[in-house]
């Protein structure tokens, strides 16, 4: 399981969304933080890069929202 921490909870909902979309399984959301897991990784150095090039995505695709995974 990982942390994504959000630089404004108000964007919560859209990230949850997003990841919902690439297949990531949002285990729970509450403020500026999502838990969140790839469902049967590979290793967990697959599944943190997987789940890193989507933060970097998402960032990509919402200009001046921010979010950062951390362990």
């Amino acid at each position: 399981m990982y942390t994504v921490i959000l630089r404004d909870p108000a964007d919560r909902e859209r990230l949850c969304a997003f990841f919902r979309d690439v297949h990531v399984c949002v285990l729970g959301a509450e403020g500026d933080r999502i838990e969140v897991a790839v469902p049967s990784p590979v290793s967990p150095q697959h599944a943190e890069r997987e789940l890193s090039g989507y933060v970097v995505t998402w960032n990509a695709l919402n200009p001046g929202a921010y979010a950062e995974l951390v362990h």
